[in-house]
Parts: C-alpha cells; structure tokens; sequence
C-alpha cells in the first residue's frame, strides 16, 4: 500500500473541469487504486496574493473536491482523521493548503477551513506572504512573524500538519522550534546531490530527524537532478536521506500534477519505482517505510 504527501491533482482539475476518477493529468483514482494507493494528499493553491481573493480560489476548490466525492464515493472517501483511514477497498483522500494566503489574519478562516476537512498547511509557497518568508525571499534573512507563530500553535491545537515545504531557512528553523508537533516537508529532495534551493540541506535533514518528522521525495525532476534526472538519481536522493537522517524519516512526496513531466511518470508507475529500490538493496521493511509506513506514524501523532 501507497501513501502520498503531496499532489496537485484537484487544483489542475478544478482549473480544467476534468475529474478525480479519470482525467489526463498524473493521478487519478483509476490508476491510484490499481497501484495500491492507500491515502493521497490533495492540495489546494491559488496564485492570488490578495488574502480575500486566495480565501475565494481555496474555497471553490473545496467545492469542487466535495462536489467529485458526490460522484465517486464508491472508489474515494475524504480522511479527516486517522480512525478514518481503515478502507482498504478505497482511496482515502487528504485536503491540504499550499500557501497560507487564504487565512488573511484570522484564525476563524484557519479553523473555518479545519472544519472544511484540511488537515494540512504549507506555511508559504515560494515567497513572502505574512506567515514567512518563501524559499525564493530567503536572502531577507526573515523567518516566521508573530502572526506565524500564532498559526503554527493553533494548527498543533486542532491536529493539523505543518508542512514546510517551500519556507526559508530562518523559517524552517523558526517553525521547528516553535511547534509541539513533529513537522514534515512534503516534496523536496537533498540538496547536497541537486543543489536547488527547493531541497534541504543536510543540517535541515537532521533536524526533521529529531523531531520525529518526515521529507517526502519528490519527482520533479528539477529537484533530483540538474542535468540527467532518472528514478537512479532519485534513488540515489532516497539513500543519501537513509544515511543522513535514518530509514524512519523519509516518505512520498510526488508533486503529481504540480510539473509537467515526473521522473516517476505518473501514479500507475510506483512498481517501476519500487523495482528500482529493490536493485539498490532497500528491504522490503525499508520500502515498506517509505512508501506509507513512516508518514502513517507521522499521521498517528498529529491528527
């Protein structure tokens, strides 16, 4: 079984009117549940920097999820908590906020949207909104605002996952000292073998160790390689985690739908993934771990 942090799915499919059974992108529940997907991401993003704009996008694409589950309730159920997770015929699916724009500078719109069923937010996308500061404005030097803060605690109160994905280093920092909660980064890869700023240090790596969390690999293929990007190298990124920060802390973070083109070509192809691990001499226990075990215990402690 399958568990994946992090697809772009339902905004793509939101913008185009296609659908979560069957559509032209990466993922979609056909595929998902020939591969033995057990529990994937979904999240939603809006391009609006605008809070009330951003609120409006969120909300239209929780519509729209809500609205696909009316139809393929018989293949798909939403996963708001753990004890929810026990379908083994069905794909569970999680709602997850990339970019905290929407919440504007309310906790009413954070616990508005908790009730809605997101369980999961990325503090920022790749700039400076009023949480934090972006992966791309780290040279400001900026980590998380009061109001940042603020959020981060009331997400550890109501049991959602705080993903930094996409934050600044002094964000990173600011965040895991901060929550009471093991944090995750939902797609990213190591940086010390593909040196986008996107991927993680090896510093970084250890710290989402020691807190209990996990890194999601990713598939895009600017984050594995620069100039040759191949399930190798991906793999590659999957050892180097192992020897950085150990078997328990490394997990799925596709970014399906997120890019055009994946090194993992889309959901259908997780056995060609699982075959390369098994050439690189991964365990069956090691696999096992990475592909549902070690965010499953991640989910245990938080939602």
């Amino acid at each position: 079984m399958i568990i994946d942090c992090h697809a772009d799915t339902l905004s793509r499919i939101a913008s185009l009117g296609e659908h979560l059974r069957d559509n032209s992108g990466h993922f979609d529940l056909n595929r998902a549940r020939n591969a033995g997907v057990e529990l994937q991401v979904l999240s939603l993003y809006s391009p609006e920097r605008d809070s009330k704009l951003a609120l409006e996008d969120i909300l239209g694409q929780i519509d729209y999820f809500e609205q696909e589950m009316v139809s393929c309730g018989e293949v798909a159920y939403p996963v708001r908590n753990l004890k929810d997770l026990k379908d083994s015929n069905r794909t569970g699916l999680m709602l997850h906020l990339e970019g905290a724009e929407a919440l504007g500078t309310r906790l009413s719109n954070l616990r508005t949207l908790y009730r809605l069923g997101v369980r999961s937010i990325g503090l920022t996308w790749n700039h400076r909104n009023l949480l934090a500061d972006g992966v791309m404005d780290a040279a400001s030097g900026g980590g998380l605002s009061e109001w940042g803060r603020e959020v981060v605690c009331e997400m550890n109160h109501l049991g959602m996952v705080v993903d930094l994905a996409h934050i600044s280093p002094a964000g990173f920092k600011d965040a895991v000292d901060i929550s009471s909660k093991p944090v995750i980064v939902s797609h990213a890869n190591t940086y010390s073998l593909c040196n986008h700023p996107r991927n993680l240090q090896d510093e970084q790596l250890q710290v989402i160790a020691a807190v209990g969390g996990i890194v999601g690999i990713t598939f895009v293929p600017a984050f594995v390689d620069r100039a040759e990007a191949s399930i190798e190298r991906l793999v590659d990124h999957v050892c180097h985690m192992h020897q950085i920060m150990g078997e328990d802390h490394v997990a799925l973070g596709s970014d399906f739908d997120g890019t055009d083109i994946t090194v993992v070509p889309d959901v259908s192809s997780y056995p060609l993934l699982v075959e390369h691990l098994e050439k690189r001499g991964l365990t069956t226990s090691q696999i096992d771990k990475l592909l549902r075990g070690n965010f499953l215990r991640v989910l245990k402690d938080i939602l």
